[in-house]
């Protein structure tokens, strides 16, 4: 292990989503330790109504009990859109199927670590995933990655999805809307219409990215759309209905 300070109780990964707000709840009612810290990184582009959320909500309630949610700042990042070899990091849809996703780690989790590591010195602990029980596939095989290992608090507690939500409601919380970048290609027609019904200028941004990571693919197409069709028009017809699994924690294969 790396010389440095080791976080024993956890650093709770806060995406802002249902997952990780029913834990927040858990942690107060005594129902789940206090970890270490609490941790949200900034993509640079999280959906505004997660940021709404923890100003409203979580924020004031995890700081009156001393545990604030920090904020790693997106300028941690050492890559975009792209990695350095020019692969494109975001689940874009090909011709072909679709691309796995490497954001999550590029944004986040490095992100974390790297705030974590240059802020506290921490370089070495469990970090606490909000996975339900009811996401076990997304549950890593290996354990550990580096001097981490990764903890599952709702999959521990057989708490589902749809028990995150009772476990919200009964703690006198509204329902956050489901973590997510404004641009990421796994959002559903709604949430693509809520984008652009409510935050026009993220949903213009939403459509450049779409047109400009197609103009410079060349594999003969990637679309934001599950349609593969360009994102500034995929909502005035009837998209492709496809199964896709939804990210409900802003953790994709993290």
């Amino acid at each position: 292990m790396l010389p440095g300070i080791e976080a024993p109780n956890g650093i709770l990964s806060y995406g802002g989503g249902r997952q990780t707000v029913a834990i927040c709840a858990l942690i107060l009612q005594g129902r789940l330790p206090r970890p270490d810290r609490i941790v949200m990184a900034d993509t640079g582009r999280e959906n505004p109504m997660t940021w709404d959320y923890l100003r409203d909500v979580t924020q004031p309630a995890m700081t009156a009990a001393g545990m604030p949610i920090e904020v790693s700042p997106c300028d941690l990042r050492t890559v975009d859109l792209y990695a350095n070899n020019g692969d494109l990091l975001m689940p874009v849809f090909t011709n072909s199927g679709k691309m796995r996703p490497f954001c999550s780690a590029k944004w986040k989790a490095e992100a974390m670590d790297r705030y974590l590591r240059t802020r506290y010195g921490i370089n070495a602990g469990v970090k606490w995933i909000g996975f339900s029980a009811d996401e076990k596939r997304r549950l890593k095989a290996d354990p550990t990655r580096g001097n981490w290992s990764f903890r599952y608090p709702l999959v521990e507690l057989g708490i589902t999805s749809d028990g995150c939500r009772e476990i919200i409601a009964a703690h006198g919380w509204p329902q956050p809307h489901r973590s997510s970048c404004w641009m990421c290609p796994n959002k559903q027609d709604d949430e693509w219409a809520y984008i652009r019904d409510n935050y026009p200028e993220l949903w213009a941004q939403a459509c450049e990215i779409d047109q400009e990571t197609r103009e410079n693919d060349e594999r003969g197409g990637v679309w934001l759309h599950r349609a593969r069709v360009p994102l500034s028009v995929a909502l005035d017809r009837d998209a492709a209905s496809e199964s896709d699994p939804r990210c409900e924690t802003g953790m994709c294969f993290v």
